[in-house]
């Protein structure tokens, strides 16, 4: 399977681990991107006026060390923009079983989040302009309790985080969407 030209999410099977879809890698990368170019029109004018503007050479040479580390910044932040994207897709499962979701994450930090059919309030489906464009979504569970009172997963295709929610939905029994 190639990121570049992904197949559609299927509907998850009941039980059976899912991945998200593969276009969040592609969404998640520009929304990345967009995030470093406006980091770097935020910080680079202002390290240009200040080297124009430096009295004399300590200035100059502390400012351009400045400007290097914030330039190296910027790389490593943009390398990151690359990278997680794509490590969420690998690394990021869900399942739905007839006790409720469980929700896996994380390459180096495992974190699985479960949540019972009872605990279950109310869902949200939610999709950002960069979604919309790939026909992705995020689905929210909101829980009773305060910790992880609201459940979030992401690079969801649309029709399988409606499909999601309706299954969980009904199976809550809850009477309303």
């Amino acid at each position: 399977m190639t990121l570049s030209t992904p197949e559609p999410q299927t509907p998850p099977a009941p039980g059976e681990p899912q991945r998200i879809d593969p276009r969040s890698v592609t969404a998640g990368r520009i929304a990345g991107w967009i995030f470093v170019v406006i980091l770097a029109f935020i910080s680079l004018p202002a390290l240009l006026v200040s080297l124009v503007f430096a009295d004399g050479a300590r200035e100059f040479i502390g400012i351009s060390i400045g400007a290097v580390a914030v330039l190296a910044f910027l790389g490593l932040v943009a390398l990151a923009a690359h990278i997680r994207p794509l490590w969420r897709y690998r690394y990021t499962r869900y399942r739905i079983d007839p006790y409720g979701i469980q929700i896996a994450s994380g390459r180096f930090f495992r974190h699985v989040i479960t949540v019972p059919h009872a605990r279950v309030q109310h869902i949200d489906v939610l999709q950002g302009p960069l979604e919309r464009r790939f026909d992705l979504a995020n689905i929210v569970i909101y829980t009773a309790g305060t910790t992880h009172s609201a459940v979030r997963l992401s690079g969801l295709a649309h029709p399988v985080a409606i499909e999601l929610r309706e299954r969980l939905v009904k199976e809550r029994g809850l009477d309303a969407v």
